[in-house]
């Protein structure tokens, strides 16, 4: 009985070690599992996809100038991506 109390005392401490390490690294690494992306680049390429997804096929001047009337405010050259992968092959 004594050799069992002591590997659970023993499983214990592992267990709460590993825990007070894992609040320790999460301190001192905030934003670590955090995605890369920018979220503003992200939508600026979603608007020009959606823009252009039920189009018939255009140009590549009327894309851009579809894209830059619409999206004014937007990244053109990510839209601009966006809206030639709606576009159908």
């Amino acid at each position: 009985m004594t050799d069992q109390r002591r590997y659970m005392w023993a499983f214990a401490l592992v267990v709460a070690g590993l825990f007070v390490s894992g609040i320790v690294w999460r301190a001192a690494h905030p934003n670590s599992s955090e995605a890369p992306t920018d979220e503003t680049n992200v939508a600026a390429r979603q608007h020009g996809y959606y823009l252009c997804l039920h189009r018939r096929p255009l140009t590549t001047a009327q894309m851009y100038r579809l894209v830059k009337r619409s999206l004014p405010n937007q990244d053109l050259a990510l839209a601009l991506r966006g809206c030639q992968e709606a576009q159908p092959r």
